[in-house]
């Protein structure tokens, strides 16, 4: 079972300053892509609940004041001057994004690299408020870090980023996907439109857990879950 964990227990103030710091470089370094992803995405998570009032109908929730003249003006025939909310104009999807806390994503700091993908993503998701974001880490367990009824900022990249190690001994994927697919049910009584996991490794799976990664992705498609892997490389940097 996923654990949701407090990110500020625990922590002393001396790194809190330097998650701090780690963060806000990130961000300086992604914001351009973040704002290039919020207008990708704009494209392609279209709305899904209608919020905007339109139309001419005899019935509906508010009268259109355009109509009202004509109305008065042609006897009280032409009675066609009410809207109703039929134009989808909010975003309602809710987004897991896990990120792999594994020894093995010291590798050539493919764990930096992870962390600037997990910025970009989870700024630019929330520039266009796509409506609910979590975000986890996983290794040996998967811990929920940032829940999905609060929203995303600046403290909260903080926050997750003080708890980022890299250094879990194993990568259990089957058991991350198994436990993203609980915090998504858990989430929230009423179901989202569209539920996405976004997983973000450097692709190393054992092999014991790959029969049962078949069955879980199954399991997902079923459930309406859209699940991408994202696979990074660690870059050398000089020393």
């Amino acid at each position: 079972e996923i654990q949701e964990e407090d990110a500020i227990d625990g922590i002393t103030h001396h790194n809190l300053q330097i998650a701090r710091q780690e963060w806000q470089s990130i961000q300086s370094e992604t914001n351009n892509l973040s704002r290039r992803l919020c207008e990708k995405l704009r494209l392609v998570m279209e709305p899904l609940v209608a919020t905007k009032l339109r139309g001419d109908y005899r019935t509906g929730k508010r009268v259109n004041m355009k109509r009202i003249i004509g109305y008065i003006a042609s006897g009280y025939r032409k009675d066609k001057i009410w809207l109703r909310r039929t134009k989808p104009a909010k975003r309602d999807y809710r987004v897991l994004i896990a990120v792999d806390n594994s020894e093995s994503m010291q590798k050539g700091h493919a764990g930096d690299v992870a962390l600037r993908a997990l910025a970009t993503m989870a700024n630019g998701m929330s520039q266009l408020e796509i409506g609910q974001l979590g975000i986890a880490s996983f290794g040996e367990e998967m811990k929920l870090l940032h829940p999905f009824h609060i929203p995303f900022t600046s403290e909260s990249g903080v926050n997750i980023v003080s708890n980022f190690t890299f250094d879990s001994k194993r990568t259990r994927t089957a058991l991350c996907v198994e436990s993203s697919i609980a915090a998504l049910e858990k989430a929230d009584i009423a179901a989202s439109s569209m539920q996405l996991v976004f997983m973000i490794s450097d692709g190393r799976i054992e092999r014991d857990s790959r029969s049962k990664l078949r069955h879980l992705i199954r399991q997902m498609a079923e459930k309406n879950i859209l699940m991408v892997m994202i696979i990074v490389e660690g870059e050398d940097k000089p020393s």
